[in-house]
């Protein structure tokens, strides 16, 4: 029969009861396995189309040690924007530009291309944007302490901390994010954007979280470019 009817009809099962039905609600969340990570397939593309978007969890991704493997590239939502807060997508914004470029330019990396400086820069950088895409298992993280995270990834405070302490870096930072004035938690939580003192001030917490974390006191400097585009600390 026609798959595409197939597949519909058992996503109409979801539904939201209205109180004199009984209320309550049932989601509908299908799962498939795609092959070779292609989505563009018969199959994935048919329930892309009738769903409201989908999580993409890639293979590559979890071989890298990356948890919860999601690729944010292939994952999509239609319906999130409104459902999220609004200044994480004003603070997110530039991050998601930055870590497409990062993963085009990756895969030149690991051929031992030679480097420019601004290549080597934004592969680094792209490198520790997904450092602190992982987190631990049930462990939410707060809105002030992800917005804190996300800032200082934009801010590139992040570039100067080798990747084997990135883990114990982010951590710091969250942990310093308790210390955000309550007015200024407040205010993140209800605007649709950062403003440019709460900004300030939420980067200058983050600074002095991640100050033992650089090799020099602006963290400049801590990794360098060899001729085959890989990366070692300096001496």
């Amino acid at each position: 029969g026609d798959i595409f009817y197939i597949h519909s009809r058992l996503l109409e099962r979801a539904t939201h009861l209205r109180p004199e039905l009984g209320g309550g609600s049932l989601t509908a969340l299908p799962i498939i396995e795609t092959e070779a990570e292609d989505i563009s397939a018969y199959i994935p593309t048919n329930l892309i189309s009738i769903t409201d978007g989908q999580i993409y969890l890639s293979p590559s991704l979890f071989e890298l040690g990356v948890l919860p493997a999601v690729d944010v590239g292939k994952s999509v939502s239609r319906v999130g924007g409104k459902a999220q807060l609004s200044v994480y997508r004003a603070v997110a914004g530039d991050l998601k530009l930055a870590y497409a470029q990062f993963e085009e330019l990756e895969t030149f990396a690991r051929f031992g291309a030679r480097l420019d400086d601004d290549t080597h820069k934004i592969i680094e950088h792209g490198r520790r944007i997904r450092a602190c895409l992982k987190q631990v298992e049930s462990a939410p993280v707060s809105v002030a302490a992800q917005i804190t995270v996300l800032l200082a990834l934009s801010a590139e405070l992040f570039d100067g901390v080798a990747l084997e302490r990135m883990t114990d870096a982010e951590r710091a930072v969250r942990t310093a994010a308790l210390g955000i004035p309550a007015e200024v938690v407040a205010r993140l939580e209800k605007a649709e954007k950062v403003g440019d003192e709460d900004r300030d001030t939420i980067i200058e917490i983050a600074r002095q979280a991640l100050n033992e974390f650089s090799a020099t006191p602006d963290g400049v400097g801590l990794v360098s470019k060899t001729a085959a585009g890989r990366t070692e600390k300096d001496e």
